[in-house]
């Protein structure tokens, strides 16, 4: 898919992963719609610097009505809705399963899951009228048969994982692709304070963060790619495309 032109929605685009997205779609010469709960100036501001196009929807997305609200102002952008990056994730950091109580667990299996299906379901209309391409974000959080601290964030990437694969034949049916990006640790500002706190011990005992724009060219290159639906890609600090 040509990228120039095209509407994109990107979800959890205030900063990291969403926001590093969002800017190299901009630079692409896509007109983003940005979505989080949290503020999205300073995404516009840098998209807006570069000659970019955003607008802009501040949204809690694990609310059904959030999410169709998004897609209904996506939708009526000019040309339509046709790209559709589901990043959005995260969620309950103090308590985890099974500490946490069953709404807290709950709701991260929602902003992981359940959102992007959601979210990939009413899209769809759109989406086919275009031939549009849905992507992913998901976690080796997801892949690996190892213990984890996060057991529900864990199971809800897993689930996403497996819910692209299963859409794979959807370009048969509607003409919309469905894909899938599987980062390790990536290089965010997040990773970059937790780096701060290790020793110098620990960081030497683990592999460097995923650079953002490995990241963001996989998407890319998801989106261009006519051919992939229902697409894995798994990056791994070992592993660049």
């Amino acid at each position: 898919m040509e990228i120039d032109g095209r509407v994109a929605v990107v979800t959890g685009a205030a900063v990291g992963i969403g926001q590093a997205i969002a800017c190299r779609l901009a630079r692409c010469g896509a007109r983003l719609v940005l979505a989080d709960i949290d503020d999205c100036a300073q995404t516009l501001r840098m998209i807006e610097d570069t000659g970019g196009k955003a607008t802009v929807v501040t949204a809690d997305l694990r609310a059904d009505a959030e999410v169709a609200r998004l897609i209904e102002v996506a939708s009526r952008q000019p040309g339509g809705l046709r790209i559709l990056v589901n990043n959005a994730g995260g969620g309950q950091p103090t308590a985890r399963y099974p500490g946490a109580t069953a709404a807290q667990w709950s709701a991260v299996l929602d902003l992981n899951l359940r959102t992007p299906m959601l979210a990939t379901q009413l899209a769809l209309p759109a989406l086919s009228a275009g031939g549009g391409v849905v992507v992913n974000i998901a976690s080796t959080a997801g892949l690996d048969h190892t213990p984890y601290e996060w057991p529900e964030y864990a199971a809800a990437k897993a689930g996403l994982i497996r819910f692209t694969t299963a859409m794979g034949d959807l370009p048969r049916r509607s003409g919309v692709r469905v894909t899938c990006v599987v980062p390790d640790w990536v290089r965010t500002e997040r990773a970059e304070a937790e780096l701060a706190t290790m020793t110098a011990e620990e960081r030497m005992a683990r592999a460097d963060p995923i650079p953002l724009p490995v990241l963001t060219g996989a998407v890319e290159e998801l989106i261009r790619d006519d051919d992939l639906s229902g697409h894995v890609v798994v990056l791994r600090p070992d592993e660049r495309p």
